[in-house]
C-alpha cells in the first residue's frame, strides 16, 4: 500500500522545518559566541 502524495509533502515540510531549526540553532550558538555576546554572561561573570 503506497502512501498518498500529501503524506510525502507533509513529511517533507516537517523535515525541512526540523533541519532549519537545527541549522538556526547552530548558527545562533556560533554567532552569539563571536559577534553578539549576551548581556547575561557579562552580569554573571
Amino acid at each position: 500500500m503506497q502512501p498518498s502524495d500529501e503524506t510525502y509533502i507533509l513529511y517533507g515540510a516537517l523535515f525541512i522545518f526540523v533541519m532549519f531549526g537545527l541549522l538556526f540553532n547552530v548558527v545562533k550558538r556560533l554567532g552569539s559566541s563571536k559577534n553578539f555576546p549576551p548581556n547575561k554572561d557579562k552580569k554573571n561573570n
